[in-house]
């Protein structure tokens, strides 16, 4: 009795054992219209459902305007509510006609409670109308590489062609969370602002996050929520582990706190990040032949990283090529190397080095030129001409 008991709980043991490995070791299945997983780091897609099909964002919108207002330089104007602003329907603030607020203030309110009218508060401040707003946003997401997104209005309430995909908010929201401010807003489960209200009177408003992901996961880290009756319930989330960021969206998915939250983990669970050179970085310094400076700098042109399985990590091995030196002339972004990743012997991307700056060849004319011009500017710092 007592083996086969024994026998028994072996058995239940590695069952459970085998059923937790496959649930860990496969994708999440999930009902979302459209999802993707993207490391941020990279921008290498790890999950995709539908990912480039056209949906209605809702207020994961704001994303792009909360971004627009943070570069603008500009948060700590302060800005004067219109009454076309505070009658903005939806989730709000409850903004009102007059209201004096600071921009930051507003940016606040609009990706920690989703406010509409928060939204079209700042799209009036910054470009004077929603309209001229709404053409900054669309240009900012082509700069991007959101190329099939097309904004409405700033808040994502419901309207034609008000439409994004999956791959374009992860690459909007990578985008965003580069901002140390914005990173820093919607990381947020909790704060207060300055409220003025109606009789004049200044007094802290608490402003608690919409996103419950933060209280869910405890690596959770942003981004924004939004739902609307054409969209659906919708989530674009983060989280950070280790040295790796995780950027999942779900569109249309009436499970999108478990479904993002599956998402996340299947990424950490399943997938390292190999770091090798940081983007824009100083790789090395190249000697130049035959030019006016001697050196030139080499620089990373792009996230020097991998995302790959953790059973392939240890396979992962790098090779740069670049020359010894090179000649002149050398132009400022001129690729002059490169960095391979292999995994497996077998070579998966290719990251190029370039020059960090112009170097002309040395020639007798152009050191004439340049003695001329230094003498030139010498005379005239005497008052000689």
């Amino acid at each position: 009795m007592a083996r086969r008991l024994l026998r028994s709980a072996t058995f239940l043991v590695v069952f459970w054992w085998l059923t937790t490995s496959m649930v860990c070791s496969a994708p999440p299945v999930m009902s979302a219209q459209g999802a993707i997983l993207m490391d941020a780091k990279t921008g290498q897609v790890l999950y995709d459902r539908n990912m480039n099909k056209k949906l209605a964002p809702a207020s994961t919108t704001k994303i792009m305007t909360a971004i627009i207002a943070i570069e603008s330089g500009r948060l700590d104007e302060t800005t004067r509510v219109s009454a076309h602003a505070a009658a903005t329907g939806g989730s709000s603030l409850n903004l009102y006609p007059g209201q004096s607020i600071t921009l930051r203030e507003l940016v606040t309110g609009l990706l920690l409670r989703s406010g509409n009218d928060a939204a079209v508060a700042i799209a009036e401040h910054l470009a004077g109308s929603v309209d001229a707003f709404v053409e900054i946003m669309n240009k900012k997401a082509l700069s991007i590489g959101a190329i099939h997104t097309q904004f409405r209005n700033p808040h994502g309430l419901s309207a034609p062609n008000h439409l994004s995909t999956a791959f374009d908010l992860a690459s909007i929201a990578r985008y965003a969370l580069l901002n140390p401010t914005f990173s820093q807003i919607v990381s947020t489960k909790e704060t207060n602002i300055e409220w003025l209200d109606r009789k004049g009177q200044n007094h802290n408003r608490n402003l608690r996050n919409t996103n419950k992901l933060l209280w869910m996961l405890a690596d959770a880290d942003g981004v924004k929520t939004g739902t609307t009756n054409m969209a659906g319930p919708c989530l674009v989330s983060s989280a950070t582990r280790d040295n790796q960021r995780l950027i999942a969206v779900v569109l249309h998915d009436h499970a999108r706190w478990y479904d993002s939250m599956q998402l996340l983990k299947y990424g950490f669970e399943q997938y390292d990040l190999y770091e090798y050179a940081e983007d824009g970085a100083v790789f090395s310094a190249l000697p130049i032949e035959n030019g006016l400076t001697d050196m030139v700098d080499a620089l990373v042109a792009g996230p020097g990283s991998l995302v790959v399985t953790a059973t392939d990590y240890p396979a992962v091995t790098v090779e740069v090529d670049l020359p010894e030196k090179i000649k002149a002339p050398v132009y400022q972004g001129q690729k002059i190397g490169e960095i391979v990743f292999y995994v497996q012997d077998k070579a998966v991307k290719t990251v190029d080095l370039v020059a960090g700056s112009t170097v002309e060849e040395y020639t007798i004319n152009k050191i004439l030129l340049r003695h001329w011009l230094s003498t030139i500017q010498r005379l005239s710092g005497w008052g000689l001409l």
